[in-house]
C-alpha cells in the first residue's frame, strides 16, 4: 500500500519515492514511512536529509523540511541521477537538517 526509500551519500541522504496507493492515503501510512526512515538515517549518522518533490511540498514542510534552492544541495546529493536529470528542474528541493552541519 506504501512505499519509499533512501539513498545514502556521505553524511547527507536522499529521500525517494513516497507513495501510497490511493485507497491508504489519510490514514496515515505516509507518515509512518518518512517517520521509519527518518529514524533509519539517525541511526546512520546521517545529518541532512534531502528531497524533490514536484507535487508534496506542504505534506514535507509538515515533517520538518524547508525549500532549498538546489545550489544548497549537499555535493553528492547533488551530483545523483534526481538530480542531474531524471527529476525535471521544476520539482522543488527540501532539506531536513538531523544534526548539526
Amino acid at each position: 500500500c506504501g512505499c519509499g526509500g533512501v539513498e545514502h551519500y556521505g553524511d547527507a541522504a536522499l529521500l525517494r519515492s513516497i507513495a501510497v496507493a490511493e485507497h491508504a492515503r489519510d490514514s496515515g501510512l505516509g507518515q509512518s514511512i518518512v517517520s521509519q526512515l527518518v529514524a533509519t538515517c539517525h541511526a546512520r549518522h546521517v545529518r541532512a536529509l534531502v528531497l524533490l518533490t514536484t507535487t508534496a511540498e506542504a505534506y514535507f514542510t509538515r515533517h520538518g523540511f524547508v525549500r532549498i534552492a538546489r545550489g544548497d544541495v549537499p555535493p553528492l546529493v547533488l551530483a545523483s541521477s534526481q538530480f542531474q536529470g531524471v527529476c525535471p528542474g521544476s520539482a522543488v528541493s527540501m532539506l531536513r537538517v538531523l544534526s548539526a552541519l
